[in-house]
C-alpha cells in the first residue's frame, strides 16, 4: 500500500515538473511551444517550418494567435516578433543591442572566444564599429567615392568581358561560359575585389582571381550552412563529435578556416613590410592603432590581432557573399517578370544611352531601376530573423517582461511580408516605391533589409551602390533569359542558412 501511494506520489510529481519544464513561462512572458530538455523548443520550429525556421516561427504565432511568441533556444529563453511596431521597437531600441553568445560564433575564432562585430556586444563593439568605419570612410567605404567607383566600374567590365567573350582564364570556366552566368558565384570576384580595395588599396588581378571564387565558394558555404537561428551545434555543441556532417559543423568549420587563413594571409603581406611613419592603407592604420594601444593601455584592449582578422571578415564578408546572391534572386524575379526588365532597359536607354555604363549620378534619373533593386530587398529578405539581438537589461516590450539576457528576434521576413505594411506583400511590384509621376519616393520605402538603428549593417551603402551599378550595368548591355533546359525560378527551392540563397543555377545573358 505505501509503495502504491509513493508510486503514485512520485508520478505525480515527476508530471508536474514535466509540465512546469515543457509549458510554464516566466511571468509576463508571451505564449508560445512547449519546450523539451536540451533542444528546447528548437525541434518544434523544425516542425512548423521545415528547412525555412522562420517560416516556422511565422506559423507558430499564428497558431498562438500572438505577433510575439517565446521559444526556447536550448535553455536560453526568446522572443519572435512579427509584427512592425514590435520590429522596429527591438531594432531601434539600445536596450536590444546586445548578441547572444553562441557556439556558432565561437568557433570562428581560434582560441573560441567571441571576436570580431557580428557576434560581439559591450564597449569592444562600439570601440570597434566606431574606429572601423572613420577610417574605413577614408578608403570610400559607406560614401560616395569617386576612386572606388571607378573601381567598380573597372570590376564589371571584366563581368561584361566574360559575359560576351567567353572565360580567359581556366579558373573562369567554372562560373562563365559565353553568354551564361552561374549565380551567385561568379559576382564573387566583382565583389570581393572592390571591398578588398577599400580595406587593402590593392585588387588581385583576373589571371590570379581564382582565390577569389574560393572566397566566394566558403562564404557562400558557411550562409547556406549555418542558420538565423544559431544552429543545433550551439544549443549542444557536444553533437559536432557525433554527427559532424549531419549537423554541418565541418562544413561550416571548413569554411571558417579557410577565411581566417585568407585574411591572415592578407594582413601578414603588409605586417611584414609596416611602417608606421607611412599608411598605405587601412590595415597599417589598424596596425599602428594596436602598436599605440600596447604602449599606452596596460587594461585589456580591442585591438588584438584575432579581433583585427575577424572584423576584416565581418565588414568585407557581405560583400562577397550577399550582394552576388540579391542579385540571383532579382535576376530570378526578372525571369518571371519579363516587363520588370524592359522598363529597366527603357529607362536606361533614354537617360544613359550605351556608351558608357551607368554612374552613381544616374541614379536621380533611374527611379525604376532603384525601386526594382528595393522590390527585391523586400521581397527576397536576405537575413529574415536578423542577427539575433539581446536584451542587456530587464526591460518592458510591448506589453511583456524582458529579462536581461532574453534573446530577441525581429522577424524582417514577417514584417516584409505583412499586409499591415504593404498591402499586397506578395506582389513583386517595383512601382509601389513611387510617387504618382513616377520618382523614387523613400517616404514609402519603410523596409529594413539591413536592419536598423546601431545595429544597421556597416556596408548598406557599399551595398546599395554595388547592387545599382551592377544591375544597371547588366541590364544595359544584355536581356536576361532562361539558359537552355532551365525552368522558371521555383522559390521553394531556394536555400534558407543565414541568409536566404537560392541553388546554384545557370543563367543566359543575350546581348542587345
Amino acid at each position: 500500500m505505501i509503495t502504491s501511494i509513493l508510486l503514485i506520489a512520485l508520478t505525480i510529481l515527476f508530471l508536474y515538473i514535466s509540465y512546469s519544464f515543457g509549458i510554464k513561462r516566466p511571468k509576463g512572458c508571451p505564449p508560445g511551444p512547449p519546450r523539451l530538455p536540451i533542444f528546447g523548443s528548437y525541434l518544434f520550429l523544425m516542425m512548423a517550418g521545415g528547412k525555412w525556421l522562420h517560416k516556422g516561427a511565422l506559423w507558430l504565432s499564428k497558431f498562438y494567435k500572438s505577433d510575439i511568441i517565446s521559444i526556447y533556444i536550448g535553455n536560453n529563453l526568446a522572443y519572435v516578433v512579427h509584427n512592425a511596431e514590435g520590429v522596429r521597437e527591438i531594432l531601434y531600441n539600445r536596450a536590444f543591442d546586445g548578441r547572444p553568445d553562441l557556439y556558432l560564433a565561437r568557433m570562428r575564432d581560434p582560441n573560441h572566444n567571441r571576436k570580431g562585430i557580428f557576434f560581439q556586444d559591450g564597449p569592444v563593439w562600439k570601440e570597434q564599429r566606431r574606429f572601423i568605419l572613420r577610417y574605413m570612410r577614408d578608403f570610400g567605404f559607406g560614401r560616395r567615392f569617386q576612386a572606388l567607383e571607378t573601381v567598380i566600374h573597372e570590376e564589371i567590365l571584366d563581368l561584361i568581358d566574360v559575359i560576351k567573350n567567353g572565360p580567359k582564364f581556366d579558373h573562369e570556366k567554372i562560373i562563365a561560359q559565353k553568354g551564361q552566368l552561374l549565380c551567385p558565384l561568379a559576382f564573387s570576384c566583382c565583389t570581393a575585389n572592390s571591398i578588398f580595395y577599400v580595406m587593402f588599396n590593392e585588387r588581385i588581378p583576373r589571371a590570379e582571381q581564382n582565390v577569389l571564387l574560393k572566397v566566394g565558394f566558403y562564404g557562400m558555404e558557411l550562409q547556406r550552412k549555418a542558420d538565423h537561428y544559431g544552429k543545433m551545434f550551439s544549443i549542444i555543441p557536444w553533437i559536432r563529435h557525433f554527427f559532424p556532417e549531419k549537423s554541418c559543423y565541418r562544413p561550416i568549420m571548413e569554411s571558417n578556416k579557410f577565411l581566417y587563413n585568407f585574411f591572415e594571409t592578407m594582413i601578414g603581406k603588409y605586417i611584414k613590410t609596416f611602417d608606421e611613419s607611412y599608411e598605405r592603407n587601412f590595415v597599417d592604420l589598424y596596425l599602428k592603432e594596436m602598436q599605440k594601444e600596447q604602449v599606452e593601455n596596460n587594461k585589456e584592449t580591442g585591438y588584438l590581432y584575432d579581433q583585427f582578422v575577424l572584423s576584416l571578415i565581418d565588414f568585407s564578408f557581405p560583400a562577397f557573399t550577399a550582394i552576388g546572391t540579391q542579385m540571383s534572386l532579382i535576376f530570378q524575379w526578372l525571369l518571371m517578370k519579363p516587363d520588370v526588365l524592359k522598363r529597366i532597359q527603357k529607362e536606361i536607354d533614354e537617360y544613359v544611352g550605351s556608351g558608357r555604363l551607368p554612374c552613381l549620378d544616374d541614379r536621380q534619373n533611374l527611379h525604376y531601376t532603384e525601386a526594382t533593386i528595393r522590390e527585391g530587398l523586400r521581397m527576397e529578405t536576405l537575413v529574415p530573423s536578423d542577427v539575433p539581438h539581446v536584451a542587456l537589461y530587464d526591460t518592458e516590450f510591448l506589453g511583456y517582461h524582458v529579462e536581461k539576457g532574453t534573446i530577441m528576434f525581429p522577424s524582417l521576413f514577417a514584417y516584409h511580408s505583412d499586409k499591415r505594411v504593404w498591402n499586397d506583400p506578395e506582389n513583386f511590384r517595383p512601382e509601389r516605391f513611387l510617387d504618382e509621376t513616377g520618382k523614387l519616393c523613400l517616404k514609402n520605402d519603410v523596409s529594413f533589409p539591413f536592419g536598423a538603428g546601431k545595429r544597421l549593417c556597416a556596408g548598406e551603402t557599399f551595398a546599395r551602390n554595388m547592387l545599382f551599378l551592377l544591375l544597371s550595368s547588366i541590364c544595359q548591355n544584355f536581356n536576361v533569359v532562361l539558359a537552355p533546359g532551365e525552368n522558371l525560378p521555383d522559390m521553394s527551392k531556394n536555400v534558407t542558412g543565414l541568409i536566404i540563397a537560392p541553388p546554384d543555377y545557370w543563367i543566359n545573358l543575350e546581348s542587345r
